[in-house]
């Protein structure tokens, strides 16, 4: 295996200093989600041409504007890119920024309801969505902004004194003000059954005709399969890192896992009204409570997600999208679990990969999240990103150890 091509010094200067577009994507019940846009450099072409194509005399008319496969190679294609539990799309803008700026795809990164920036009642995405819907403010004309009004100014006669006061208790009532979450209702199933839908159907509708790629981190990939193939009928391959099984027995911790989600946590849901997840954790976002509550649902069921929704199967037997799965033996949650969750999927085409960071990488960690740091560029996104969804090849454990020793030997260089 050769190396990755490298980057110049212009080019990672351009890669470094890029700023996604912000959209807003509308799930099927007509919640708004935060989302991105990351567009790659160069032309950028989502519409098929019609090209002539020699038809080997055939001059039916089933032959007459057939698709062929040079048109579609020829379109740019648009990566998805699903989070896990509790974690915001700013967390993967740089892996985005990769695939965008150096493999040369489209890519789309959400927030689901209730984390990051899809906070219920949401005030900048119903403008975004309002801004979108209307099409730009035109630049000339008398259709200009209003003037901003005066700022208010100290007077001789007090009245500076009681509009400070007035600033003062308007702080202190922002600071009194409820969580968006506390009361908010919304479930991981929400998730899969109506933000993710909403999510395919944003590309679809602004790239209909190009070819799809999808990256499931951990619970985005426990729900893709239950999407009717309606939604996926664009999509082409799939990559799904860390999606191991949360059920309490086969977690890393099993008795921590199982006080976790049946003795903790529902004490927590119900003092705050939500679950405080920057507070107890750091590394995870705040919850609505039955987004928890559907994860810790889910852990008692030896077939996870199938156990806790089994209305999901038959769409799980109906997904024939090729997939390639990695997992690592350092994950903080699950280590072993990967090709269980990929039995749940029977009938598609698929590789599980376990990875060893030591052994395998000459890595010190990965984990559940470190896949998407960018200290693994070189050993994994340029070797199996690349592979699968440039190449179309899911590479096995020997060819990634090969390349991930052939990058620590030019790294010593």
């Amino acid at each position: 295996m050769t190396a990755a091509k490298q980057q110049t010094p212009a080019q990672k200067k351009a890669s470094s200093s890029y700023k996604p577009q912000p959209i807003v994507l509308t799930a099927l019940d007509g919640y708004l989600l935060s989302g991105s846009l990351f567009l790659p450099p160069g032309p950028i072409v989502t519409s098929r041409v019609p090209t002539s194509h020699p038809s080997n005399h055939d001059n039916s008319d089933l032959a007459e504007g057939a698709t062929h496969k040079q048109d579609v190679e020829a379109l740019t294609k648009v990566v998805i890119i699903s989070a896990a539990t509790a974690t915001i799309q700013d967390f993967y803008f740089k892996f985005a920024i990769y695939l965008s700026q150096e493999l040369g795809f489209i890519v789309v990164s959400y927030d689901n309801r209730g984390i990051g920036r899809s906070l219920p009642g949401s005030e900048s995405l119903q403008f975004l969505k309002a801004a979108a819907d209307n099409g730009p403010l035109p630049t000339t004309g008398s259709a200009t902004s209003p003037p901003l009004p005066p700022k208010s100014t100290s007077a001789s006669n007090g009245s500076g004194a009681e509009e400070s006061s007035i600033d003062k208790d308007k702080k202190k009532d922002d600071k009194k003000k409820k969580n968006p979450l506390i009361g908010f209702e919304a479930t991981i199933v929400d998730w899969s059954t109506k933000d993710l839908p909403g999510v395919f159907n944003y590309v679809l509708q602004h790239f209909p005709d190009s070819p799809q790629l999808y990256v499931g981190h951990s619970v985005g990939g426990h729900i893709l399969p239950a999407l009717d193939s309606y939604y996926t009928r664009n999509l082409e391959r799939v990559l799904f890192v860390s999606v191991t099984s949360a059920y309490w027995r086969h977690m890393n911790s099993p008795l921590f896992t199982y006080w976790f989600f049946h003795m903790a946590s529902p004490i927590v849901n119900k003092h705050y009204g939500y679950y405080p997840g920057k507070t107890f954790w750091g590394s995870m976002e705040d919850m609505p409570t039955g987004c928890l509550e559907t994860w810790g649902f889910w852990s008692k069921h030896r077939d996870y997600m199938l156990g806790g929704n089994p209305e999901w199967k038959p769409n799980f037997g109906l997904f024939k999208v090729p997939i390639y799965s990695l997992y690592f033996s350092d994950d903080d949650f699950s280590s072993t679990s990967a090709p269980i969750i990929m039995d749940l999927i029977p009938n598609t085409q698929k590789r599980c990969v376990g990875v060893r960071p030591v052994e395998d990488l000459n890595m010190k960690k990965v984990g559940h999240m470190g896949f998407f740091f960018n200290s693994c560029k070189r050993k994994l996104w340029d070797s199996v990103v690349r592979s699968w969804f440039v190449d179309g090849r899911a590479l096995d454990i020997e060819a990634i150890r090969e390349h991930a020793a052939l990058e620590s030997s030019y790294a010593r260089l």
